[in-house]
């Protein structure tokens, strides 16, 4: 049995208009969560009967980008949300309306409430932001720096997914409430940001927050070159976001995404689920997190080949559906789905799902509270110092 150690190498700064990235170094989470590294018979029988299709995830960035700019309050908004309505109509779909900051936006729900759901039982959220950003400044052309970017990577590829989960989920069978969340305005402007999200966690119940156990963001996962690592701040929610990213490490041995990890056709893993290191990234995920929703936010930063982070394509109009893989799409679609399907986003779950497990391998070994609280407390110190020795952390948007 091998334990990752993640390691927080760097947070994002906003400097002015500048970007840099601040090295923490030697900061280990030692709290970090046990990887068995064999796959079981039965999850790899569930792999085999996948069904997402990265294909036609990859055709609806197509018909998102064609709608137009995405911005707030615009026709193709509004556009891409029928179209996501019309063609899932298993979901009971809300439109939420919010003024803010200026924008006139609207968040776009969905829930799938199975027949044999416990009716104040869990709920796992599937969320992406739907907005494309209303400029480009890190376009290389100055004249196109105030033109809104066609968004394909950063904005569609999230919805993709989500929008290829919605057409099987309905059939799973599953025992819990799915719902589906797009955020709106989560990618405008110099600042402020996530304006849909907050609006979102604001205006949620208590009741419904307790139902929740799983918040599962996706944004601009849609890069041929994909690389996933844990997404910083888990100090916000260190119990909930230590299981949910330990889920991640679970499924994706098996599903070929970890490197030197042989998957279930026994051939060795990809480089692409990676936690030897872990980004800082403030996205959508944190507003839910700072009302105690365990939040996790699947995102690759460096967007395009050998791009470093927050660079390449990224707010730029290369950001096209070209960029788009649909073998990315598909390994974060798989993901989620096995997640769903082996009930692993759940957190009912006491390490009963078989996967990397046998009878005979070691228990997993589990950490003291308050060790673990400890350990997330120092992080969260550290960050507050960077916060004001500096204007702010990076935003996502």
């Amino acid at each position: 049995m091998r334990y990752l150690i993640p390691r927080i190498s760097s947070i994002t700064i906003l400097e002015g208009n500048g970007l840099r990235a601040i090295p923490i170094l030697s900061v280990l989470l030692l709290a970090s969560v046990a990887a068995p590294m064999a796959s079981s018979e039965s999850v790899c029988t569930t792999i085999g009967e996948l069904e997402f299709d990265g294909h036609l995830a990859n055709a609806s960035v197509t018909t998102q980008v064609e709608f137009g700019p995405r911005v707030p309050g615009s026709n193709a908004s509004m556009e891409l949300r029928d179209w996501f309505m019309e063609t899932r109509p298993a979901f009971d779909w809300t439109e939420d309306p919010h003024s803010r900051e200026g924008y006139n936006l609207t968040n776009l729900e969905g829930r799938l409430v199975p027949e044999n759901a416990d009716e104040n039982g869990s709920v796992v959220v599937l969320a992406a932001h739907y907005d494309s950003r209303d400029r480009a400044e890190r376009d290389p052309n100055p004249n196109m720096t105030d033109v809104p970017i066609p968004g394909a990577n950063d904005g569609a590829s999230g919805v993709a997914v989500l929008w290829e989960l919605a057409r099987f989920v309905p059939s799973m069978g599953l025992e819990h409430e799915v719902w589906i969340l797009l955020t709106d305005a989560e990618d405008q402007g110099p600042m402020p940001s996530m304006l849909g999200a907050k609006a979102w966690a604001e205006n949620i119940s208590s009741e419904d927050i307790s139902r929740i156990d799983a918040f599962l963001l996706v944004d601009m996962i849609g890069d041929a070159d994909l690389k996933i690592y844990r997404t910083y701040p888990p100090y916000l929610d260190h119990q909930g976001g230590n299981r949910l990213w330990g889920a991640v490490e679970q499924l994706s041995g098996p599903l070929g995404l970890m490197d030197n990890i042989t998957d279930c056709n026994g051939e060795p893993g990809l480089d692409i689920v990676n936690f030897t290191q872990t980004d800082g990234v403030i996205d959508d995920h944190v507003p839910m997190l700072n009302v105690g929703i365990p939040a996790i936010d699947f995102i690759d930063i460096r967007y395009g080949e050998n791009a470093t982070k927050w660079e390449g394509y990224w707010h730029t109009h290369e950001d096209t559906p070209d960029k788009v893989s649909d073998e990315s799409l598909a390994h974060i679609g798989r993901l989620i789905e096995l997640g769903l399907r082996e009930g692993s986003w759940l957190d009912n779950q006491q390490n009963e799902s078989s996967i990397g497990s046998s009878a005979n391998e070691e228990a997993t070994p589990s950490f003291s509270p308050i060790v673990t609280g400890g350990i997330f407390t120092i992080i969260a110190l550290i960050v507050l110092v960077f916060i004001g020795l500096h204007e702010s952390v990076r935003l996502k948007g």
